[in-house]
């Protein structure tokens, strides 16, 4: 099963990163904000682990549906009345705290969600880049399995222009340089 390999080549990159991931950040002093706008590396670690953790139960997930006979087709059920769902709060997201970060019962809450769905936070949680040699078979896995690759892709812009926001933000003057200027001995 193609997506079967998929999740578990995410699982060896996750175990790849999480043990090389302070040697990266030493070698390059942006890995971490570019990759996952924050320089806490605890908070790094952490999310790794949690992609770690959603990658390991969504593969146990892949596995019992492999096993699972083949079902016989079953007449379709009449659409049920949807009750409309409640507005998405609005404004910038936060960076989650590490006392707020994902549990196990969420974890097991995502047998509930589309697998694209669950692919998407995993990708989001081990900083997937276009750059990374998944990329074009996480898209692909993404749309087939009913997750939207145009949120994955929203949340690297955001990063990048985060990032570039914070670069490109004239730096902070030292009180000397505040002060009014001081007499010199320069020409007239």
């Amino acid at each position: 099963m193609a997506l079967l390999d998929v999740v578990r080549r995410l699982i060896d990159y996750g175990k790849e990163l999480a043990a090389t991931l302070h040697q990266r950040a030493a070698d390059n002093p942006y890995f971490a904000p570019l990759n996952f706008g924050t320089f806490d590396l605890a908070l790094i670690q952490a999310r790794i682990a949690r992609g770690r953790q959603r990658a390991a139960a969504l593969e146990e997930r892949l596995v019992r549906l492999a096993a699972r006979p083949a079902r016989q087709s079953i007449p379709a059920k009449p659409a049920a009345e949807r009750k409309p769902r409640a507005p998405r709060p609005t404004g910038p997201r936060t960076e989650t705290p590490l006392s707020q970060m994902t549990t196990e019962e969420q974890i097991a809450a995502d047998r509930r969600r589309p697998i694209g769905a669950v692919i998407v936070d995993i990708c989001r949680d081990l900083a997937s880049l276009p750059s990374h040699a998944l990329w074009r078979e996480l898209e692909k896995a993404v749309v087939d399995h009913g997750g939207s690759f145009i949120r994955l892709w929203k949340h690297v812009l955001k990063r990048y222009y985060q990032l570039a926001a914070q670069l490109g933000a004239p730096p902070e003057r030292p009180a000397l340089l505040s002060s009014p200027a001081l007499p010199g001995t320069g020409p007239p």
